[in-house]
């Protein structure tokens, strides 16, 4: 349940790139566009239209984004690689202890019959990570390799899926193996493990640089997108948003409170979860809703009077946005309508970018390290919204 909702708390900023485009839920068809001197409009409903009619959007002054990759960021990196891939060993002398990664087969049942998710194979879980439910780990601990257990444990009341949430289950498991873990170091033999294309430590420096260096130029290009989108709404003159604002919150909040209630959850006891009270939850979502809506008008205008049509790049721009490698899975994912939609959007911020005024950002000797780090928080918050809608 947390992953459906997340996607309700992506940043009003990033609601600009086509990746938050389709994940918060911005490609809903709209209305007809106009030229610049007419109006674009969506209409959910007949009562309900909103329009735009367009401003400036050539010539904008964007400020460069720089996309630096440091040794030490490099460093950084790879030291968070070997925490993440630690050292293996298969252990047949003792019993499974905290700390250690466990092969398991496991069966879950109520009433005697099998659940729905509640069933795997060669499946590898770390002791301590409370990944599964309370009890399921610290049970395994003191196991041996070949030891077949039942787990009697009960869900908590508040799980996700209502039919399971309080209930008392048995999980019948097999140790297939139990494996501890050592800290890694970084040398060929690791190299080859965790790496497609490289096989000594000097390669892999120069993939992870190579990376980095690419994520980098996309997170400075999304910037300058946002900031390109931002000034052409500021030099735009909207009306009739309010209704239409009005009528997508009602039907989000209806959403999030629909999945809630499946969870057993209070929308105070959630917005908690993210340091907000239901007033200010409720001034985020509309300023939110607000934002996209202004942007999805906004680039419905700009691409009728440029005659910007989608085409397959864009789509496959999007689609490597989400990690994915061909479109047909971004559709199978979220639908025709809004892939057509964010790539339509790429299109949009391409054309804004390239008819941009390009300058140099002004910074004291004092202020650039601040400056720098704070494009860094940018960049970090982007890199989080993009999981949080991968998740999702």
């Amino acid at each position: 349940m947390m992953k459906r909702l997340a996607k309700h708390f992506v940043g009003l900023s990033l609601c600009v790139a086509a990746a938050a485009l389709l994940a918060s839920g911005c490609g809903k068809k709209g209305g007809e566009t106009a030229s610049q001197e007419e109006t674009a409009s969506q209409a959910p409903t007949e009562s309900v239209k909103a329009s735009v009619t367009l401003g400036e959007y050539t010539g904008l002054e964007v400020t460069k984004a720089e996309a630096l990759v440091t040794d030490e960021q490099v460093d950084e990196q790879i030291k968070r690689i070997l925490q993440e891939n630690p050292e293996e060993t298969t252990v047949t002398d003792r019993p499974a202890q905290e700390g250690d990664v466990v092969n398991i087969d496991y069966v879950g049942m109520k009433d005697g019959e099998a659940f729905a998710g509640g069933t795997a194979e060669g499946y590898d879980l770390e002791l301590g990570s409370n990944s599964f439910i309370d009890g399921f780990e610290d049970g395994l601990v003191g196991a041996n390799t070949g030891d077949e257990l039942s787990l009697n444990l009960t869900f908590p009341e508040n799980y996700g899926n209502a039919e399971l949430a309080g209930q008392a289950v048995v999980f019948d498991v097999t140790v297939n193996a139990i494996k501890e873990q050592s800290e890694a170091e970084l040398t060929d033999e690791f190299v080859k493990r965790v790496s497609k294309t490289s096989t000594t430590v000097e390669a892999y420096r120069k993939e992870i640089r190579e990376q980095m260096e690419e994520s980098a130029r996309q997170d400075a290009k999304i910037r300058m997108q946002n900031q390109a989108m931002d000034l052409a709404m500021a030099a735009s003159t909207f009306e009739s948003l309010d209704p239409q604002v009005d009528l997508e919150f009602q039907l989000q909040m209806g959403e999030i409170n629909e999945s809630l209630k499946q969870g057993n959850m209070t929308l105070a006891d959630y917005t908690a979860m993210f340091g907000m009270d239901e007033e200010s939850f409720n001034l985020f979502m509309r300023a939110d809703i607000e934002n996209r809506l202004k942007v999805t008008l906004t680039a419905e205008a700009i691409a009728k009077a440029e005659n910007l049509e989608v085409d397959d790049d864009a789509r496959l721009e999007v689609a490597k946005v989400y990690g994915l490698e061909n479109i047909e899975d971004l559709v199978a994912r979220y639908g025709q309508e809004a892939v057509d939609e964010a790539a339509r959007n790429v299109k949009v911020m391409d054309f804004l970018l390239a008819n941009a005024k390009m300058v140099e950002e002004e910074t004291s000797a004092d202020g650039a390290e601040t400056a720098a780090a704070e494009e860094s928080s940018e960049a970090g918050e982007a890199s989080e919204a993009e999981e949080t809608t991968k998740a999702e």
